[in-house]
């Protein structure tokens, strides 16, 4: 049977024999809305606690948008918010870019978005900022518990009511990406961003698991726990209102607005149900990220692989479909990741025992990965050179590769995963 599967910002078609395919997995979006600004409004106007315009009334606001690595309605999102913001005396809107890169053009089309709803909704005093990990523009408030340095974005401190938007989905070491990612790593400087990422090492760090999860035998995460303390340290005795959403092929699959802890723990209530999957491993998975910007570059589309390597067997072979046409990496991540990931995978993972480096995690895990399986095939725009010093397998003809499992082991079966950045999959 035809099988499609998402690739840069078009798809990819495999024949794969009804017989050979134990299953296709993508994130469900049955419960997509079809009027998504109707759906929004709808959303602000009954959140948890006060309505936004109330809170922000002769106020200061900080309003955090995530970046241009983030697949969300970002337009649909700001309008929403913006008319609500009309009674404040001035609105910070933030860029939260985390370590990622600053001046990316995605970044700049977000600030251009920012301009025209704050614009169209007339709002009074504000500005656009795009967070630079490495500014020195930054003020320092103290430690979490477990010794992470809240430095931050001094544009992001002394706001008197904090706005996060999120798209919300599974994440391999936060346990569910969310809002309190739009304070750490969102706006944070690097040493902070180091600090809490060195917990991604922690085998409790890890998708499935979040302090505000709504079964209380999942709420040990220390990674994301640290991110709770942040926040908390960031916006003292502030208001937040979030307004949050799960997405699905660009459709909406749910919304929630208000107080921050009822809403994400909602939206992880709606991500277990319709993007998390108990699968039994088979020896042969074929994965997507999901297309761009899903797969911009191995170092994202790895995330997918994170998410889903628990429907692969020990010993078995897993092709990924990734275009990368941003290359393999950010310039910030290449030494940590991708220079790391070309030692031998034992080196790898020893080589990550002392101090810890931002992005070595992703090395670590990949590492780990790489070694419990017979091969990764790669799909992708990335020379052969770049791939195969990161121990992957170039491969011209994805067709090929699952004929070749086929004339192997006619009996062999075969998980198609795609969307698997927005995926959880979990071992029978």
């Amino acid at each position: 049977m035809d099988v499609r599967i998402s690739y840069g910002s078009g798809t990819i078609e495999l024949d794969i024999p009804q017989e050979n395919l134990a299953s296709q997995i993508a994130p469900q979006d049955v419960r997509a809305k079809s009027n998504v600004m109707d759906e929004l409004k709808r959303t602000m106007e009954s959140p948890h606690g006060n309505l936004l315009s109330e809170l922000v009334a002769s106020k200061s606001v900080c309003v955090l948008v995530a970046d241009h690595t983030r697949d969300m309605p970002h337009s649909d999102l700001l309008n929403a918010v913006a008319p609500f913001l009309v009674d404040a005396n001035f609105v910070q809107f933030i860029v939260t870019t985390g370590s990622h890169e600053v001046e990316h053009p995605g970044n700049l089309d977000i600030v251009d978005r920012i301009k025209k709803a704050a614009q169209d909704a007339d709002l009074r005093d504000f500005r656009t900022l795009i967070h630079d990990c490495y500014s020195q523009d930054v003020e320092n408030l103290g430690k979490t518990s477990r010794g992470t340095p809240i430095i931050v974005n001094s544009a992001a401190v002394s706001h008197d009511v904090y706005v996060p938007l999120s798209d919300m989905k599974a994440h391999y070491f936060a346990g569910y990406s969310n809002a309190l990612k739009d304070f750490l790593p969102g706006v944070c400087a690097f040493p902070t961003i180091e600090a809490n990422h060195s917990m991604a090492l922690d085998p409790m760090s890890t998708f499935g698991r979040h302090p505000y999860h709504p079964d209380p035998a999942r709420r040990n995460n220390p990674l994301a726990d640290d991110m709770r303390e942040a926040m908390e340290i960031i916006t003292k005795e502030a208001k937040i209102f979030t307004l949050s959403t799960v997405t699905s092929s660009g459709k909406l699959v749910w919304s929630d607005a208000g107080r921050l802890e009822p809403v994400i723990a909602g939206g992880i209530e709606i991500l277990d149900e319709t993007a998390s999957f108990t699968l039994k491993p088979t020896s042969r998975i074929i994965v997507s990220p999901g297309g761009y910007p899903q797969d911009k570059s191995l170092y994202h589309a790895q995330r997918g692989l994170e998410l889903t390597k628990n429907a692969v067997l020990d010993g078995g072979e897993i092709l990924l479909l990734a275009q990368c046409k941003d290359g393999v990496a950010p310039e910030s991540a290449l030494e940590n990741f991708y220079n790391k990931l070309t030692a031998p995978l034992d080196d790898v993972i020893k080589s990550i025992s002392g101090r810890y480096h931002l992005y070595e995690h992703k090395a670590y895990k990949f590492a780990e990965l790489l070694k419990r399986l017979s091969s990764v095939k790669m799909y992708t725009e990335l020379a052969e050179e770049i791939v195969r010093p990161a121990h992957l397998d170039k491969v011209g003809n994805p067709q090929e590769i699952v004929d070749a499992w086929i004339e192997e082991d006619p009996r062999v079966e075969i998980t198609v995963l795609d969307k698997a950045n927005k995926l959880a999959i979990y071992a029978s």
